[in-house]
């Protein structure tokens, strides 16, 4: 369970879901919401005049992974802004595997060839990223990799099962089929902690079960492996504990976790914020908000009566209801308001205030009632109600908003469907690090609706960069 509270800061950052999006990935400038996001990753990749104490751009490579695709830059353009982007005082935390995915085979084969393993570390494997990873297996075969991984493992093992752990999870996307015959090419090389990682990310957990069998000796306890392989497979919607092997839903009915984990992976899948849920099972301990909450807005999703990519509010709305339901005002405030959501820098009660105050605000800014409604009884004391609705009333009037109320006046033209209008007054505040902030997690909300190029290859992971053949 405190693998979960970990976790969960990863798939708030990754705002992006399996829902079918407005634009096929091959033409995401095809989306009438592509110029929003190219506005949006413009002002993210722009460098202020000068940086607050202890700035770390984490914003940055997503920003250029969106510029490259939805701006259809030409490999060259796409090449030169990368690496302009990593000489920088402040470089974007990811643009070194960002650059490593988006090179041609033979460009990156040289800059791996220049790298060097960080101090404490045996190889640069884990320095790659889960986008390098995947690029190297689909794209330059596999062979370099399964060569390193090999060494590594000589040298120190338990730096080698973390390196299979992120190639087997950048390799998640591939089918069954695909996963079982590098699998096999890694048993094959002798490399056991690959050959079973790629197991424990198919579907049938048969394969996995059988693998342990064929373990060198003292590598592990076989209990303590399969509870591993459980952790990740019941986030995965495609996953059916019913189909695995009896030592596995064994094993499953334990502790009961499993029924639990296992909806609130479908909703992450489905909205990503529902992340949220993991830590409040971790520090509550009350499943129910799996079984329950989690179960009942999957529900709601399929049966279309809740859009999770269009209006992502209502979503958050709903399982905050079902939230209060489970745990009680006082205990879902309890555990919410010291909750931070990191990627965000707000707690989980700050951003699912917002999400609330959005969602009821929306028919007003819409236009399709003439009053603003009462304050929502779920919103707690620390958003303040009336500002909000002053702002509602003044943008709707058309009047000038001062630069320290334009953050509150984006997430109302949020509210009123005007993403180009929000991405507006955030670049015009007077608050740089809330707005750059909001302005990523408003590129990822604008990216879900069209091509979706920053889905995790599961939930609780990061982006893949993903690009077309170079």
């Amino acid at each position: 369970m405190r693998r979960l509270a970990i976790l969960v800061i990863i798939a708030i950052a990754s705002m992006s879901s399996m829902a079918a999006a407005q634009t096929r990935q091959d033409k995401p400038g095809a989306c009438s919401h592509a110029p929003a996001i190219m506005a949006a990753a413009d002002f993210l990749l722009a460098e202020p005049a000068q940086f607050p104490n202890f700035w770390r751009d984490r914003y940055g490579d997503d920003a250029a992974y969106l510029k490259i695709r939805y701006g259809d830059l030409s490999h060259a353009e796409g090449s030169a802004l990368l690496a302009n982007l990593e000489k920088r005082s402040h470089p974007p935390q990811r643009i070194a595997e960002l650059r490593l995915a988006y090179a041609k085979t033979a460009d990156r084969a040289a800059m791996i060839a220049g790298m060097q393993p960080q101090p404490n570390a045996k190889s640069i494997l884990p320095q790659l990223g889960l986008p390098a990873l995947r690029v190297l297996v689909i794209e330059d075969g596999g062979d370099w990799l399964l060569g390193e991984l090999g060494h590594l493992q000589t040298l120190d093992l338990y730096q080698a099962l973390d390196a299979a752990k992120a190639i087997a999870d950048a390799l998640s996307v591939l089918d069954d089929e695909a996963k079982s015959q590098f699998a096999q090419r890694a048993e094959n090389a002798g490399v056991w902690p690959l050959a079973l990682e790629m197991r424990a990310v198919k579907d049938d957990l048969s394969d996995y079960v059988a693998y342990l069998d064929k373990l060198p000796p003292h590598k592990g306890n076989r209990t303590g492996f399969i509870r591993n392989a459980l952790y990740s497979a019941d986030l995965r919607p495609s996953f059916d504990i019913s189909k695995q092997p009896a030592e596995v839903q064994a094993l499953d009915r334990q502790n009961g976790m499993g029924p639990a984990i296992r909806q609130i992976g479908r909703l992450i899948d489905y909205a990503p914020q529902a992340a949220i849920l993991l830590p409040l099972v971790n520090q509550t301990g009350d499943l129910r908000l799996g079984t329950t909450v989690a179960a009942a807005l999957n529900a709601q999703i399929a049966g279309k009566q809740l859009d999770p990519v269009n209006d992502p509010d209502a979503v958050t709305t709903a399982m905050l209801d079902g939230i209060d339901h489970v745990l009680g005002h006082r205990d879902r405030e309890d555990n919410l308001r010291h909750a931070l959501i990191f990627e965000m820098g707000e707690t989980a009660e700050s951003f699912i205030d917002r999400a609330l105050a959005r969602s009821t605000l929306a028919s007003f800014m819409q236009g399709n009632v003439a009053k603003p409604p009462p304050r929502p009884k779920l919103l707690t004391a620390a958003l303040p109600w009336e500002q909000w609705v002053g702002l509602a009333g003044r943008l709707k009037a058309g009047e000038a908003i001062a630069p320290e109320d334009r953050i509150v006046a984006a997430d109302l033209m949020i509210a009123a469907d005007r993403p180009a209008d929000a991405l507006a007054l955030l670049k015009t505040t007077g608050d740089w690090k809330t707005a750059v902030r909001r302005s990523h997690e408003l590129a990822l909300r604008l990216d879900r609706r069209c091509a979706d190029l920053l889905r995790p290859p599961m939930p609780i992971s990061r982006p893949l960069y993903r690009f077309e053949p170079r």
